[in-house]
């Protein structure tokens, strides 16, 4: 599919340029994977957050069990290591 756009400041166009230039690209180039880069930065977003959500749920779900084993430990009087109960 084609897409064109009009109507660009030029000083804009020339930091396209100098971009692409920089990275070895034509402008055709560079800005085709600008382009895709924006099209799919969303949704990649989206997934980082879920996965940042899920990581936070799993060490809050450990540290509940870690408070129940120390807890079952103290109620059936087993010792942790370095530790010794009267």
């Amino acid at each position: 599919m084609e897409i064109r756009i009009r109507y660009m400041d030029p000083k804009t166009v020339q930091r396209i340029d100098e971009l692409a230039e920089e990275k070895g690209l034509s402008r055709q180039e560079f800005l085709h994977a600008q382009l895709q880069q924006l099209a799919v930065f969303r949704e990649e977003n989206n997934r980082e957050q879920r996965l940042q959500q899920l990581v936070d749920r799993n060490i809050q779900t450990m540290a509940h069990c870690y408070t129940a084993i120390r807890e079952m430990n103290e109620f059936l009087h087993f010792d942790e290591p370095g530790e010794e109960y009267e």
